[in-house]
């Protein structure tokens, strides 16, 4: 036994230069191109094709997996900067509406003081009695501003009504609706005059009769102020005719009337201040 390992030391060196030189010719001959593969490189790429598909296809997977979750991230992030982009935009065409709205209504408004020949006091609207919705308003205007118990109220679009009480700084305004309000009025088409009251029984609705037999008043026609008291400017619109009840015995009659204010929507009015 010692003999031959003694016999193998020997030889050692000799041995390990020859599977040297083994595997460079093998290195050197598989770097070659070649149509065909040996026998021994088949069988290990047979062997291993197994292992590498899963490798491929779970690290395909993961690879999806972890880019779909990136695209999701970056879609809800781009989503809540969309959302907050639409909201800020919806919020700036509020606005735009509400400055066109609002620069309709000063025009409409500068147009109305210039044929009024009255001094008009420009104030908004920031209360609505809460037992009453039509039957009185809040304006933004007081003593402070010269306004007074009984001064008239008006808009472009018509009378509003009178001046109820007055604090330093808001007025309570009575509507024309209101039962308890009353205003003088004519008959645009013939000039016949006729007392406007706030309708009792039909809400937001006005009621004219007439101050003289010979009067007469059809549906359509447009009542207008009469100026014949201080409080309101004359010949401003009040409302139109859309119904006629005769009394019981054709001796008078009661017009029922709709007016052309919508208290419902008013932001700013006009307070007519009376001459000193």
């Amino acid at each position: 036994m010692k003999v031959v390992l003694q016999q193998i030391l020997r030889w050692k060196v000799v041995l390990i230069v020859i599977l040297a030189l083994v595997i460079i010719g093998t290195i050197h001959y598989t770097s070659l191109p070649r149509s065909r593969l040996t026998f021994i490189e088949e069988l290990a790429r047979d062997a291993i094709s197994p292992l590498q598909l899963a490798l491929t296809r779970v690290s395909r997977f993961i690879s999806h997996k972890v880019t779909a979750l990136k695209e999701i991230r970056y879609l809800r992030q781009r989503n809540a900067e969309l959302e907050a982009l639409a909201f800020d935009l919806q919020q700036q065409v509020y606005l735009l509406q509400e400055y066109e709205r609002e620069n309709k209504w000063l025009r409409e408004a500068l147009d109305f003081k210039t044929d009024v020949s009255h001094e008009l006091l420009v104030a908004e609207v920031i209360g609505r009695c809460p037992t009453n919705w039509i039957s009185t308003i809040t304006i933004n205007k007081g003593h402070a501003h010269g306004v007074e118990a009984g001064m008239a109220v008006v808009t472009n679009g018509g009378i509003v009504g009178t001046i109820l009480d007055v604090s330093r700084l808001t007025s309570t305004v009575l509507l024309s609706t209101d039962s308890r309000s009353a205003a003088g009025g004519l008959v645009q088409s013939t000039g016949d005059l006729v007392l406007v009251e706030g309708d009792s029984e039909n809400s937001g609705m006005l009621v004219a009769t007439p101050l003289s037999r010979d009067t007469e008043v059809v549906p359509g026609d447009i009542i207008v102020t009469s100026g014949l008291s201080r409080l309101f400017p004359k010949k401003l619109p009040i409302g139109e005719v859309v119904e006629v009840e005769s009394s019981p015995y054709g001796l008078s009659f009661t017009a029922l009337v709709r007016p052309f204010v919508d208290f419902t929507r008013l932001e700013y009015v006009f307070v007519v201040l009376q001459e000193e």
